[in-house]
């Protein structure tokens, strides 16, 4: 297909749904700085502009040159992973950037792409029979390994745990059985004791807090106890944007990246929070009906593994808002104030948006 017509034929209600999404995160970045542009609303401009380019680009390039080229783009990734270690900028306490000057660049929100193209080529070329032998599973099982001890030194303990939700949802769509998953998790659950002694101390305050915040209410406690007043003192309708004391006050940490969905609960209340989610049901759907259309098995694969993605994005963000889950670094998809996850994440919309208008130009011409 010509690049334009492409570009052209972008589906038009998913691709309003996931800009919306981004006007929505800036009219509350703008309640954030008090009615102020700057600093967080331009910025987020910027980079909103640069994800729309990333995204454009990545519709233009056909889905034959992600799986040509799977295995080199894995090696880059982890090549970059390999640096950072090495000679990563350190923020907060973290060594996860690639320092270029200009911006910082987080290589393992990349991988998480990068990965699940990896996983997709290689389940491509089994059938249902061959991927439930378990020599068939070493191979993948040492690609996603291998990310995952990096990212653990950065430390990085949500980027490791989405790594593993969705690489273990492609390995459950390639057809793997379920007594394979149970053995697992049981394994987990058997060298909990064990793994625990490798968590750094702020990891295992996460955990101790996420059972009982109380404990130390204004050190490890202190953001899911903020964030919990934030949510629960917005009610039904909020206390409308540039009101909410939690955020106005400067009470609730990190309250333009991690923690957005709870300045959200408290400016605009329950109706403002189940209008986002609806937005993103809106989307998971549309990416879940280009997967059931896909015949190719690499691109169906794929569109599963990055819908899979984007679902446990949404869903660990705001479970660890709500205190239902430990305090991890994972942004709210197109709404987190950040550049390196937005950036990548609309590239991940990208791509199943050009996978879904390959499909409909092969159905025209069959027509």
């Amino acid at each position: 297909m010509i690049f334009w017509k492409r570009l052209k034929n972008i589906p038009k209600f998913p691709f309003i749904i996931v800009f919306f999404i981004q006007i929505f995160a800036l009219i509350l970045l703008y309640s954030m700085s008090s009615g102020h542009f700057f600093p967080w609303c331009f910025r987020h401009v910027c980079r909103i502009g640069i994800g729309i380019l990333a995204m454009s680009l990545t519709i233009v390039i056909n889905s034959d040159f992600w799986k040509r080229h799977a295995y080199f783009l894995y090696s880059l990734c982890l090549l970059m992973l390999i640096t950072v270690s090495l000679t990563g900028k350190i923020s907060m306490g973290a060594q996860r950037w690639l320092d270029f000057y200009f911006f910082n660049f987080q290589p393992s929100e990349l991988m998480r792409i990068i990965l699940i193209i990896a996983l997709a080529k290689y389940f491509s070329f089994f059938s249902t029979e061959n991927i439930r032998k378990i020599s068939s599973l070493i191979a993948p099982i040492l690609l996603i390994m291998a990310p995952i001890l990096f990212v653990l030194i950065q430390p990085d303990l949500g980027t490791a745990m989405i790594f593993l939700l969705v690489s273990a949802s492609i390995f459950f769509v390639c057809g793997v059985q379920i007594w394979k998953f149970a053995v697992v998790i049981l394994a987990g659950i058997a060298t909990a004791p064990i793994l625990w002694n490798f968590l750094h101390e702020y990891q295992k305050n996460r955990i101790l807090m996420f059972l009982s915040p109380e404990i130390d209410p204004n050190g490890a406690g202190y953001h899911i106890i903020q964030s919990k007043i934030a949510l629960g003192s917005g009610g039904f309708w909020g206390k409308g944007l540039m009101n909410g004391t939690q955020c106005q006050l400067d009470f609730l940490p990190e309250k333009q990246t991690d923690f957005m969905f709870a300045t959200l609960g408290e400016e605009l209340g329950f109706i403002g929070c189940l209008f986002l989610m609806f937005l993103y049901f809106l989307l998971l759907i549309y990416n879940f009906c280009v997967f059931l259309r896909e015949r190719g098995k690499f691109n169906q694969f794929l569109v599963f593994g990055l819908n899979a993605m984007l679902f446990f994005y949404i869903f660990i963000n705001v479970a660890m808002v709500c205190g239902l889950l430990p305090v991890v670094g994972i942004p709210l998809p197109f709404f987190s104030y950040g550049g390196s996850a937005l950036i990548v994440l609309m590239i991940c919309q990208g791509l199943i948006f050009s996978i879904d208008i390959e499909q409909k130009y092969l159905s025209s011409r069959f027509i």
